[in-house]
């Protein structure tokens, strides 16, 4: 008899595929264990402009990891995760285990229960700024295990962040190889599983996507959006394979705790991709890491619709 009754591979299954994921590849399998669940990274659905390094694929792995450890906690078990726990197959991310019976924290359940919330948001945002209780909130779930953050502070930062983000904007609107990938991973809603459905793509705003021709602000117009949102910058100490997951778990908790008090937020890395941008993202913000994202936080008056995601057996496999 497997430890995992079928219930609980399902409710682990809806929360793992639900996590964040750049263009909506969903780069993970989960493999079921006594006790324990890994997560596998997926190399089925490459994206080699936008991610060459790979970066943005386990971030969005750490952000399946984050759910994952949500659910099984959710479902009474303390939890340890393993990273990297087995060097002949580097494809296997990380093993979260079921140590003991346990009662998760309010805090925790709040998380879970945020997790069938959580929308990516690359419009403008609406209504008033965050308070200061909603960012402390945002900021105390942003510091994890070898994470950190900048906040955009200040017209002189917001004024460096537009003016690489232009720059970002002008490298990647002629990118061919980058556009025909983006093109491919922009879907109609219903047909397929994978990629963003093109009524969730924001155009020509801070938060959305570059496409051929499409209009980018004017600098001016670009800073003072910035200024006026709460804009922070995703870091760890290194630049690893396991700093990206790690940095993508912070990301989740921080959004999962956004949504849960009712913001909206997106995630950046598209200009991130382009080296001179994160290089100059560290230099001039005189960051004390390596930046991986800029993530976005503010108040929405519509919530998008939920992008696809994979079947059960596509994403699940017994060992």
């Amino acid at each position: 008899m497997s430890f995992w009754a079928p219930g609980e591979v399902r409710l682990m299954f809806q929360a793992v595929t639900q996590a964040p994921s750049v263009h909506n590849i969903q780069p993970w399998v989960l493999e079921l264990h006594e006790r324990s669940v890994q997560v596998f990274e997926r190399w089925d659905d490459a994206i080699p402009r936008h991610d060459p390094k790979d970066r943005d694929r386990l971030i969005s792995c750490g952000a399946a990891v984050t759910n994952l450890e949500l659910a099984v906690r959710h479902l009474g078990w303390e939890t340890t995760t393993t990273p990297f726990p087995d060097h002949g197959h580097p494809d296997l991310v990380a093993s979260v285990t079921a140590v003991r019976p346990y009662v998760p924290t309010s805090s925790e359940r709040d998380l879970y229960r945020a997790i069938p919330y959580r929308r990516s948001h690359r419009f403008g945002f609406d209504g008033d700024p965050l308070s200061e209780d909603e960012i402390r909130a945002v900021k105390h779930a942003l510091v994890g295990e070898r994470v950190s953050y900048h906040r955009v502070t200040g017209r002189e930062e917001a004024e460096t962040v537009a003016a690489l983000t232009q720059h970002a904007v002008q490298v990647l609107r002629h990118d061919h190889r980058y556009l025909r990938e983006l093109q491919a991973l922009t879907v109609d809603r219903g047909k397929v599983r994978l990629g963003i459905p093109a009524d969730r793509i924001g155009h020509g705003l801070f938060g959305g996507l570059v496409h051929s021709g499409d209009p980018a602000p004017d600098h001016e117009t670009l800073t003072s959006l910035i200024t006026k949102e709460c804009v922070f910058v995703v870091e760890t100490i290194d630049d690893t394979r396991w700093d990206h997951v790690l940095a993508g778990q912070a990301i989740q908790r921080a959004w999962l705790t956004a949504t849960r008090l009712g913001l909206a937020a997106s995630l950046i890395t598209q200009s991130l991709q382009v080296p001179e941008v994160r290089a100059g993202l560290g230099e001039k913000l005189q960051l004390p890491g390596f930046p991986h994202a800029l993530m976005r936080f503010g108040r929405a008056t519509r919530v998008p619709k939920p992008s696809p995601r994979r079947t059960f057996v596509d994403v699940v496999r017994q060992s």
